[in-house]
C-alpha cells in the first residue's frame, strides 16, 4: 500500500518506558539486529528506521538509548547490519538535535511539539549546516496554530508530521482523517495540490 502511494514508513524501534524489559544493553543491540535484518529479509525498500522516538526522555533507562553517544553506536550498528538503510532518532519537542547525533543520521528527524510556531524557522535553519533532508515527524499543536506551524515548516525546507494527541495518540486510538482537524487537512490539500 505504501509503495503505490508513493510513502516512505518511519519504523520506530524504542519507545520511553518500554526499554525496561530488555536486560541490558546487549539486548538493546540484538533489538536493533533483529529488527534491521527482518526489514531486508522482507524486502521492504519504503521503510526508514527510527532509532529511538525521543531517546532525551527522562522515561529511558538504558544509556545505549538515552544518550547522544549511544544513539551514535545505534545509528552505526544498522548501517553496518543493513547498508543503505536510512536511518535516524528523535529528540524531545525542542526542535534540536544533538551534534554528534545530526552528523551520523542520514536525516534530520526532529519534533516541534514543545516549539512555538514562531521559533520553527529558527530551528530549522539551525540545523541546515548539516546539509541533509529536514523531517518532523511530530507536532501536537492543532486547528490555527498547527497551519501556521505547518506553513512555517514548508517555507523553511522541512516536512512537518501532524500528531493530533487527543485522538490518535491514548487508548482507544481514533482516526477520522480529514475530520480529525479540518484546518490542517485543507492546508495539506493546498500545499501538496491534492483535490482528494
Amino acid at each position: 500500500v505504501c509503495d503505490k502511494r508513493v510513502m516512505i514508513v518511519i519504523l520506530g524501534l524504542f519507545y520511553q518506558r518500554q526499554d525496561q524489559i530488555l536486560r541490558d544493553e546487549q539486548a538493546v543491540k540484538s533489538g536493533v539486529v533483529n529488527a534491521v535484518n527482518w526489514v531486508k529479509e522482507n524486502g521492504f525498500t519504503n521503510v526508514a528506521i527510527e532509532i529511538a522516538n525521543e531517546y532525551d526522555h527522562g522515561g529511558f533507562e538504558h544509556d545505549i538509548i538515552k544518550t547522544a553517544e549511544g544513539e551514535v553506536e545505534l545509528i552505526r550498528l544498522v548501517k553496518k547490519t543493513v547498508p543503505g538503510l536510512l536511518v535516524s532518532t528523535s529528540g524531545l519537542g525542542h526542535g534540536r538535535m544533538n551534534d554528534l547525533v545530526a552528523k551520523e543520521a542520514d536525516f534530520i528527524l526532529i519534533h516541534f511539539n514543545g516549539t512555538k510556531v514562531e521559533d520553527i524557522p529558527e530551528r530549522i535553519n539551525a540545523l541546515k549546516k548539516y546539509n541533509k533532508p529536514f523531517v518532523c515527524n511530530e507536532d501536537d499543536k492543532i486547528e490555527g496554530e498547527a497551519v501556521l506551524a505547518l506553513q512555517a515548516c514548508v517555507e523553511n525546507g522541512c516536512s512537518w508530521g501532524f500528531m493530533h494527541k487527543n485522538l490518535n495518540q491514548y487508548q482507544p486510538f481514533e482516526f477520522k482523517g480529514y475530520d480529525d482537524d479540518r484546518k490542517v487537512y485543507d492546508k495539506l490539500k493546498e500545499l501538496t495540490g491534492k483535490q482528494d
